[in-house]
């Protein structure tokens, strides 16, 4: 499949300020559109993943409102089982939606947040 300048301009942003290298070989990780963010081999932390969207919605004008950082990177349960927390500080597992540089790309195209 032929990628349009949107989508190469995604993933050429993603590979020179985001993307990450193996250990060991040094090696870059693979990026495609269907590299995801937040699950997989390759998620990143919810600080990181603040980081990569606020320069994301900054570089490529992108309207922010309507994306929901939680939905992609929820809150996790903390180290103390929720048994011993008291109800209001209680947090159950949610899991991540899946954050892709296609949905970044299709985004871009029309200039606001397309998903949630």
């Amino acid at each position: 499949m032929e990628l349009g300048p949107t989508e190469k301009s995604i993933i050429e942003w993603y590979k020179q300020n985001w993307n990450g290298q193996t250990l060991l070989s040094r090696t870059p990780w693979p990026v495609s559109l269907d590299t995801s963010l937040s699950t997989g081999d390759h998620a990143w932390l919810v600080e990181t993943g603040e980081e990569i969207m606020n320069d994301y919605f900054h570089r490529f004008g992108i309207s922010h409102s309507g994306f929901d950082l939680l939905e992609y990177w929820p809150v996790e349960p903390g180290w103390i089982p929720n048994i011993l927390l008291p109800k209001s500080m209680r947090n159950e597992y949610k899991a991540p939606k899946k954050l892709t540089l296609r949905m970044l790309a299709e985004s871009a195209k029309v200039g606001r947040w397309l998903y949630d």
